[in-house]
């Protein structure tokens, strides 16, 4: 029964939450399943949570006034959790903002997709090793959007989407071409038994993702503009800052992912080692 003062989810919501998800943790770097058997045959247990992304009541984690009840309720304001990271997301809000909770929420519905959507593949090994992930997330950079200079790339969506499948990638260990067809699959970087390797991934993801809200900022200023017509697609760079920028941070993400590269003892990805010059904004 419905609490008072507060907008809860009903029992299909919290039912397609789960679902779109695959019963697992929409955590990107838990991705637990939150479902299973008991010991009795026709038993099952949960230990997932249909969780708010703004809270359900007023003084609650990440709580906003201006959504209506049933906005509050729906399934477009939930996520699906553990038990654990639930909890871990609702005391700390300031690091778990409602940007986050939304963007984990769209890469765990992305990876279960991916995986109904994969052709039969190869076995792949039960419990890789540290060097194995490593070697199957060096695969991931493996395209121009790390190899060409940012006023070169000949497709800007496809250079958005080449970032956003390497996050993908790289936190769920389902990697895809730009025509979304799989190309490989192991496990995400919370696999990694080592700390410090799993540390230097967690930055490197950050880095993408910083990646990808600079140039998401870049084509509301206009700093990039669009265009599109029913034949062909043009871009111009009006600030050459911002594509000084993207080659930049690129360059950051493969060295330090090249770093992991020399300690498992595999070849650091190609990238341009010289940041180019300054261009003419067009």
């Amino acid at each position: 029964m419905k609490q008072t003062g507060r907008d809860d989810f009903n029992e299909n919501v919290k039912d397609l939450l789960a679902k779109r998800v695959g019963m697992k943790c929409s955590n990107p770097n838990c991705r637990r399943p939150t479902s299973g058997p008991q010991t009795l045959t026709k038993a099952t247990i949960n230990i997932g949570v249909a969780a708010h992304v703004t809270a359900a009541s007023p003084g609650g984690p990440r709580f906003d006034p201006t959504l209506s009840p049933e906005e509050r309720s729906s399934e477009t304001n939930g996520i699906w959790l553990c038990q654990n990271c639930a909890k871990l997301v609702d005391n700390d809000d300031t690091r778990y903002t409602v940007a986050i909770l939304h963007h984990w929420k769209q890469l765990s519905e992305e990876a279960v997709l991916l995986e109904i959507e994969s052709p039969i593949q190869a076995p792949r090994p039960e419990s890789p090793t540290d060097i194995d992930l490593i070697r199957f997330y060096s695969q991931c950079f493996d395209r121009p959007a790390f190899q060409d200079y940012f006023h070169q790339e000949g497709s800007m969506e496809d250079f958005d989407r080449a970032m956003a499948d390497t996050i993908i990638a790289i936190n769920t260990g389902c990697l895809r071409s730009r025509d979304g067809a799989v190309l490989s699959q192991l496990k995400g970087k919370s696999f990694l038994q080592d700390a410090t390797w799993c540390l230097s991934m967690d930055t490197v993801v950050d880095l993408l993702r910083a990646v990808r809200s600079r140039y998401a900022e870049a084509i509301r200023s206009k700093e990039i503009h669009i265009h599109k017509n029913k034949d062909s697609t043009f871009y111009c760079i009006h600030n050459p800052e911002v594509a000084l920028w993207m080659d930049e941070t690129r360059s950051q993400i493969l060295l330090m992912f090249g770093e992991v590269c020399d300690k498992a003892g595999i070849p650091r990805p190609a990238f341009p080692h010289r940041i180019p010059r300054p261009f003419r904004a067009f």
